[in-house]
């Protein structure tokens, strides 16, 4: 009896690399950044041509510039430069002591059983002279993982459910704040705000300045939230920034609330009562208000630094990480390489 063993047609690898020139533009409330960047492929045999293929995941390419083929031997090689516009969706939690990762996500239109994408780690970079003001930009990673699309794209010849799956090419670039100087512009007007609130307890309860300090601290607590608001998208996501305007008004109507129990103790005789419920609420309101914003501060920011450098992807089922080149038993082993 002969043993007939049945060999599945490896897919072509094509090797892919990213070198990004410049961030041209983040935009938080937008949901978005543009980047100007190199795209090149190598790939062995003919019937394959990524450079006209490919596509962006998460974005539109605005521009291409004109491309760059050669050949050596049987490798083939193909490059352009690409302007593009990415959508990204912003983790604002931390919000403005956020860090973010930029993702330029890149996939063919074949399938992985027709084409497979290797990450040419070692030549993509970012460009040392990028910047992005208001924003520190690390050291770039780059990978390759499976993609699935459970859907048959309307193909009556498929199954319902049909998943369809491709190599995808990822290239990410961390970004972080640096320093405090950001925050401290940004809640400037609330801590002034706050701060008058404060200043209420060294007036008398019954002169009328007492109460529009107050009054015009919230105010300004309010114009302060409207600044940040317009900073971000519309999200249901509570932000740091949300945390402490709701914490600074809080303060301040308490402060009024204690004002009011004040004024009431002069008109009925307690002046001395009322001296000493000014000087506790004082006392209580400031420690708590510093307190609480150490707190909440730390809170959001440690949920942040869970998720720093979180910029790795769930496998799909029977993946697993080791090498990115290879593909093996007809399956796609992913990993992750820093550039």
């Amino acid at each position: 009896m002969l043993a007939i063993t049945a060999v599945t047609a490896e897919p072509p690898v094509v090797t892919v690399g990213i070198y990004v020139h410049q961030i041209n533009a983040v935009s938080l409330h937008d949901n978005s950044f543009a980047a100007d960047f190199n795209v090149w492929f190598r790939w062995k045999g003919d019937g394959l041509n990524p450079l006209e293929s490919f596509e962006l995941c998460n974005g539109k390419i605005d521009s291409r510039g004109q491309a760059i083929r050669s050949s050596v031997g049987d490798e083939h090689y193909a490059t352009c430069r690409v302007i593009a516009t990415f959508t990204q969706f912003w983790d604002l939690s931390a919000f403005p002591l956020d860090d973010h990762t930029l993702e330029l996500a890149i996939e063919d239109q074949l399938e992985d059983h027709k084409l497979c994408y290797a990450s040419d780690a070692e030549n993509s970079a970012l460009n040392p002279n990028a910047t992005v003001p208001g924003w520190t930009l690390g050291t770039p990673i780059s990978a390759v993982r499976k993609n699935l699309y459970c859907t048959n794209y309307g193909d009556t010849s498929l199954p319902t459910g049909h998943a369809s799956s491709y190599s995808r090419f990822i290239f990410q670039i961390p970004m972080t704040r640096p320093g405090y100087g950001y925050c401290l512009k940004l809640f400037l007007g609330l801590f002034a705000a706050t701060l008058l609130a404060f200043a209420m307890f060294f007036l008398k309860p019954t002169d009328d300045a007492r109460f529009s300090l107050g009054v015009g601290a919230i105010f300004a607590t309010v114009a302060s939230e409207y600044i940040v608001a317009a900073c971000l998208p519309a999200t249901n996501v509570l932000t740091l920034a949300d945390a402490l305007h709701m914490l600074a008004l809080a303060t301040i109507c308490l402060a009024i609330i204690g004002s009011i129990v004040s004024l009431a103790l002069v008109r009925i005789g307690r002046e001395r009562i009322s001296v000493r419920v000014d000087r506790s609420l004082f006392v209580i309101l400031l420690v708590t208000f510093a307190i609480s914003s150490v707190v909440l501060t730390r809170h959001f920011c440690g949920t942040k630094q869970s998720t720093a450098g979180s910029v790795t992807y769930p496998s799909p089922q029977g993946l697993s990480g080791s090498a990115i080149q290879e593909h093996r038993h007809g399956r796609w082993h992913c990993s992750f390489h820093t550039v």
